[in-house]
């Protein structure tokens, strides 16, 4: 009996020597796997949970809002710890804190953020809502769609297909695109329809639109998908005019190149997730982000014939030119490198009129802002910015 006990007790030993040796799980969680931006995406997360030795696990509730609660449900009851994720579903952002939190978990948003509940809002000193990034849509799609009309010579009748109405995204393209047209006062809008973000429903409605009205002369397109779609339609017409798009997938690029589209946006999803599974784990480690480091921006690219071979060639081969140690804050605390463009959201113009009646912003964020921690939080993460993404 003594030499059983032993031997159970060698080999509860041994489990436990094995679990504590193995690596922490990280997960991220998409709303589809069926996609060049999210391949994209897990090739960077991938990349930095090797780099960092974690055991890294993508999932996707397939932009069902029910599925991807129990996505993190599941994974926080098997005692995963760092996760991070598009929210396409906004309102399933505060359920998730909640069970992070409850597990001793913590939790980076990408994308999208629910007005009136600021990570702060958990606590100043809970990280279950580590932090939320974003790219800056407003200004990049203002940026792309003044090529577009620039392109056109100032005037001519454009066609506006967006994404999904009432998405962040959705919302801050078209509102960067009006910010645009509000210069160009001979650009007509001749129809503004959603293309569900994807390359069928857009192609379908195009050919519509080309069958509706006798004279278009360029498209803006609210995502790469959308353009494709438009061009596909267009080009079956037996026509060229210039189309945009935005996220900088491969096939627009080469697209770009060829000249069949005039420009996309260049998000970089392999460094979009990289960068926020590196801040999750430092998060997990103990890092603690100031007040205005809990909601920033991530910069982008303007992708045109005239840059797309140095972007190209930049994140060309089977290894990131990323050095996912250098960004991490708990590793590097002194000469951490973002390696893009970051800097601190303003929340109440962010939010806007979409921010909830009687909600006010969380007390020590307000403080930090007042005595201006976005200029300076913005020149600190400018002078750490070393190693570029090609512009």
């Amino acid at each position: 009996m003594r030499n059983l006990s032993a031997y159970v007790f060698a080999t509860a030993a041994l489990l436990a020597s094995f679990t504590a040796a193995r690596a922490e799980d990280v997960l991220s969680e998409v709303s589809t796997l069926e996609n060049e931006y999210f391949n994209n995406w897990s090739q960077g997360a991938e990349q930095a949970a090797k780099a960092l030795g974690l055991n890294y696990r993508i999932l996707s509730g397939k932009g069902d809002a029910a599925k991807q609660i129990e996505i993190y449900e599941a994974q926080f009851a098997a005692g995963v710890k760092i996760t991070f994720g598009e929210n396409l579903v906004a309102a399933n952002i505060k359920p998730i804190v909640e069970m992070a939190k409850k597990a001793g978990a913590v939790h980076v948003a990408v994308w999208e953020s629910l007005p009136g509940f600021h990570p702060l809002d958990g606590g100043t000193d809970n990280y279950a809502f580590a932090t939320f990034f974003t790219p800056d849509d407003v200004d990049n799609s203002y940026r792309i769609a003044k090529l577009l009309f620039d392109k056109i010579g100032g005037k001519g009748n454009v066609v506006h297909i967006t994404g999904f109405p009432g998405v962040d995204a959705d919302i801050a393209r078209t509102a960067g695109f009006e910010k645009a047209l509000a210069g160009y006062p001979n650009i007509k809008v001749v129809a503004r329809q959603p293309g569900k973000w994807n390359q069928v429903d857009s192609r379908k409605v195009m050919e519509d639109l080309l069958v509706a009205h006798s004279k278009i002369d360029a498209v803006f397109g609210q995502n790469d998908s959308i353009a494709l779609g438009a061009m596909q339609a267009v080009e079956d017409a037996g026509m060229h005019i210039p189309i945009t798009g935005l996220d900088g997938n491969g096939e627009t690029l080469k697209l770009v190149k060829e000249g069949r589209i005039l420009a996309t946006m260049g998000f970089t999803p392999q460094w979009q997730a990289g960068f926020a599974l590196v801040r999750a784990y430092d998060a997990s480690k103990g890092f603690k982000p100031s007040p205005c480091e809990r909601m920033m921006y991530t910069g982008a690219t303007l992708i045109t014939a005239a840059n797309v071979d140095k972007y190209q060639a930049f994140l060309a081969g089977e290894k990131l030119p990323f050095d996912w140690k250098k960004m991490s804050r708990a590793l590097h605390p002194n000469d951490w490198d973002p390696q893009n463009y970051v800097w601190p959201i303003d929340v109440k113009t962010y939010w806007g009129s979409r921010m909830p009646a009687g909600y006010n912003l969380p007390k020590p964020y307000q403080e930090a802002f007042d005595a201006g921690c976005v200029g300076k939080l913005t020149a600190e993460y400018k002078d750490h910015y070393k190693q570029r993404i090609p512009e």
